[in-house]
Formats: structure tokens, sequence, C-alpha cells
């Protein structure tokens, strides 16, 4: 009696404990394959001096650590698509090209969510050193694409691609269009010292500090422009429409500077060289009675304070 009433506990205790660890296991993996993300980044490796498309240049996305992440070869008209990638970490993309000079730049996209960028433009200096059985009009080998064909608009998606993996040999078609000309976005204008430049472009989701990926191409502009002027250290100020609590806005508008100004520093801006500096909705240059006017006052603001 006593052994079976021995058997019939530890039987009920090991149904009891059962459930502990099959659940938390089947979670983990379910958890596991939700955070299993494969970014992409699209666009065209271009000549600097010409600005057109150079074909076949490789192109490797590096994590920190070193290894190859995804590579890919660039299309006829320089287009390309690095696929695979984490949009949580940060890469080190290598570009290189025959006839032009190698260029290593860092990557970090805007958030976990900015799963697509496209229209990222890469321009490469023609090198010095004559290459021997290469045209200037040649297709092949890393030769300028002559022809009068569309390059991608800058801009930036973050609808997830279905299937997209890494996979270094795919090309990408350009979009068509009628008149086969695509303009890219203009390069960053910055006022003189003292003087209030706005970063229109760099938008957030609607009352959160979350960048929305289209902000991707205006953040890669502010960084070159930080990158091209070493010594100069610029205010960040974030403003809001007057729609809601005041203290809240105030405190919204301080966090989306901030996270401009954390973007830049993970790209290697020193950040003694960014002040930030949320006003809310105490310095409107809109009337907030409409929502089109309210929109203007939803802003980002460049400040040189020291040349």
């Amino acid at each position: 009696m006593i052994s079976t009433r021995k058997q019939f506990i530890f039987f009920g205790i090991l149904l009891l404990v059962r459930p502990l660890f099959h659940p938390v296991q089947a979670q983990t993996n379910r958890r596991s394959a939700a955070v299993s993300p494969a970014a992409s980044v699209e666009g065209a490796v271009l000549d600097a001096v010409s600005q057109k498309g150079i074909a076949n240049a490789t192109l490797q996305a590096k994590t920190a650590e070193g290894s190859v992440r995804t590579k890919t070869v660039s299309a006829y008209d320089g287009t390309f698509a690095l696929r695979g990638l984490d949009p949580r970490k940060q890469y080190q993309l290598v570009i290189k090209a025959s006839g032009y000079e190698s260029v290593e730049q860092p990557f970090t996209f805007t958030s976990a969510t900015a799963d697509r960028v496209y229209g990222k433009k890469i321009l490469l200096q023609p090198s010095s050193k004559p290459v021997a059985g290469k045209s200037a009009t040649s297709t092949t080998g890393g030769a300028v694409f002559t022809a009068n064909q569309a390059v991608p608009e800058i801009m930036v998606k973050a609808t997830a691609s279905p299937g997209s993996g890494s996979n270094g040999n795919q090309r990408v078609t350009p979009p068509k269009t009628l008149d086969a000309k695509v303009v890219f976005s203009p390069p960053l204008t910055v006022a003189p010292p003292g003087k209030t430049t706005q970063l229109k472009a760099i938008q957030f989701v609607q009352s959160k500090a979350d960048l929305l990926p289209d902000a991707q191409p205006a953040l890669e502009q502010l960084l070159a422009f930080m990158r091209s002027r070493p010594t100069v250290e610029i205010l960040l100020a974030g403003h809001t429409d007057n729609q809601g609590d005041f203290d809240e806005n105030v405190r919204l508008s301080q966090q989306r500077v901030d996270v401009v100004k954390a973007y830049l520093v993970q790209n290697g801006i020193a950040a003694n060289r960014i002040a930030t500096r949320g006003y809310g909705p105490t310095r409107p240059i809109g009337n907030n009675n409409k929502e089109a006017t309210r929109q203007q006052n939803r802003r980002v603001e460049l400040v040189i304070t020291k040349e």
C-alpha cells in the first residue's frame, strides 16, 4: 500500500512538473523564430564624377566581427541588392569595382522595423591607375553605364519582403519610367552658423520617437555632412504641434532628437559634437488650428553652433 501511494505521488508530481519544461521550450523556439529578420539594402553604385551606374561592382556587408554576412554584384546599370541582413546590427559595407577606388562605409538601419532600405547611393571615385582593356563606355568589368537608364529614386520601405534571404548573385531590375530619368534627392544644404536648417525629411511615427523608414536617406546625408566637417558642432532641436499634453510633447520632442543623435554617434560621430534640445510646442512656425499647417510644427532643426 505504501509503495503504491509513493508511486502515485511520484507520477502526480511528474505530471505537474512536465508542462513547465516543454511549453517553455516551445515558446523559446517560437520567440527565436520570431526574431530572424531578413532585411535588405538596395540601391545603385555610381561613378562619383558622371553619376552613371557602374556594372559588376562587388559589394559585401561585414559584421562588427569582420565576417561577411552577405555579398552581391551590381547589375549592368549599377543597381544592387544586399539581402539577409539583421536590421538590429551595424555593418561595414565594402564596395570594389575595376577602375575605381575601393570604398568602405558603416551602415546602420534606422530601427529594427526598417527592414528594407531602397535607393542607397554609393559613389566611387575613378582610380588614378589606368585599367588595361577597359573602355569608359563599356558595360562590363567596372565600366560606366552610359545609356539613359533610370536609377532608383532614394526612398525606404519598411514592408517585409516575403521569402527574402541571402542571395549574393541576384540582380535587381530598375523601375521603369516614362522618360527613363530619375532625379535623386538633393544633397543637404546647411545654413551658416547660428541660422536654422529644417531637416524636413527626418520624420517619425505619430506620437512616438520611432523614425519612419523614409528618414534613412536624410540621416545618411546628415551623417555625410558631419563627416565632411570634422570640427563642426551642432544643435538638434525637436518641435511638436500643440495637440495633446504639453509636458508629453516636450518629452517627445527631446526623445526624437536624441534618436537622431544616437544614429550619428553609432556611425562614428563624437557625441560631444551634438547637443540636443526638445522645445515641444513652444516654437511653432505654422498655425496649429489646421492639420495642414500643424505638420510644419512637427519638425527637427539643425543649427551650427561651432565651425
